[in-house]
């Protein structure tokens, strides 16, 4: 795998001891900044998609969507890298690891949704950690420490507050079965795509995608042959214009190379965190467009998951404060004084939270 985030995924995993990092320390902090803003251009699409749902099917909607990025990404791909890189790719393999991950993951959440609520819907989307740490247990062979235990309860437990719902509103059923099947599909087609050799992310993410639209417009096709309304087309007004270009391109083609590229270097569970954090980002932007009140239990909850995230990284964190000390060494003059005093509060937080987490009553 490119870029690997950890040695030997297959027989050491990164929080059964101390980490050894095959890359520049500082991507660590790269590749959680690429799976956030990931998230914060999903969520973008959930926003952008209200609009748009009144005047097109899911089906036509989702399928435009993945055309419109493939192109994307393939143009990409061949300017930035190679045109003969397009015909050397595993093709057969992406199509394969991407129709049955991406594209029926994506089908059975949408069945999913219309047979449950948003309320079962946002929980299941919340266990998403949970699918991350079955997956690489069954094929990396992780050992769940303590400490990444206590990060994922976090971040479970944050991303149902993110997501604002009462539990007991919810519908439970077959609908919230289909949501965690599709969760686990996309936590493993995650993790399959980022093992695809001999290609760079932006190569990962366009072959696998190929196979999810493939399947996508195979549905599409059907819908509109069985006369669904599903497979609506409208007209283009201009008021829809901006919600459909977040929505096909920003949202799915870049968020997806994104989250790839992080995923790569953090591993399917740690990347899964951030996804916890979309409802509050959604939140955030329906108040910046006036239609959605501040919910500050949804704040906590991000907190949370943010939290988590931290307590799950555990000892690859150790990279920040060699990274202050090389600031702290380079900087002379007053900002000396402020970047030693950033160094000491850090170091602090870090053996308080390192003695906690190392105390006999969280030992398994």
């Amino acid at each position: 795998m490119l870029h690997a985030s950890f040695e030997s995924r297959d027989k050491k995993t990164a929080l059964n001891g101390p980490i050894k990092m095959k890359f520049h320390e500082p991507d660590l902090l790269q590749a959680n900044s690429n799976c956030l803003t990931a998230m914060l251009l999903w969520a973008m699409g959930f926003v952008a998609v209200e609009y748009l749902f009144d005047h097109w099917g899911v089906l036509s909607l989702l399928s435009l969507r993945l055309v419109v990025s493939i192109i994307f990404l393939v143009l990409w791909w061949g300017l930035t890298e190679s045109w003969t890189e397009l015909s050397r790719a595993p093709w057969s393999q992406g199509l394969r690891l991407g129709g049955f991950g991406w594209g029926v993951g994506a089908i059975l959440l949408l069945i999913g949704q219309r047979l449950s609520d948003p309320v079962a819907t946002g929980i299941t989307v919340a266990m998403m950690p949970i699918a991350g740490a079955t997956v690489e247990v069954i094929f990396d062979n992780r050992r769940i420490s303590s400490r990444l235990c206590v990060g994922i309860i976090f971040a479970v437990v944050g991303g149902y507050l993110a997501t604002g719902v009462n539990l007991a509103e919810g519908n439970f059923g077959l609908g919230v079965f289909l949501c965690l099947s599709a969760m686990f599909l996309f936590a493993w087609a995650t993790r399959a795509t980022t093992l695809i050799g001999d290609l760079s992310p932006i190569g990962q993410s366009t072959v696998t995608l190929c196979g999810g639209m493939l399947v996508s417009l195979l549905c599409y096709v059907l819908s509109l042959m069985a006369g669904l309304e599903e497979s609506r087309i409208s007209t283009f007004e201009v008021e829809q214009w901006l919600p459909l270009a977040i929505y096909v391109l920003p949202s799915c083609g870049i968020a997806q190379l994104l989250w790839i590229r992080g995923a790569g270097r953090l591993g399917v569970l740690l990347a899964s965190f951030h996804m916890n954090a979309v409802p509050f980002y959604v939140m955030v932007i329906m108040v910046l467009l006036s239609l959605a009140e501040w919910k500050w239990i949804q704040v906590g909850g991000v907190a949370l998951v943010g939290l988590g995230t931290i307590f799950g990284v555990g000892q690859g964190m150790s990279w920040l404060t060699n990274y202050a000390e090389h600031l702290t060494s380079s900087t002379v003059g007053p900002f000396h004084n402020a970047a030693a005093s950033r160094l000491e509060s850090w170091t602090f937080f870090q053996r308080f939270s390192a003695g906690l987490f190392d105390s006999s009553w969280l030992v398994a």
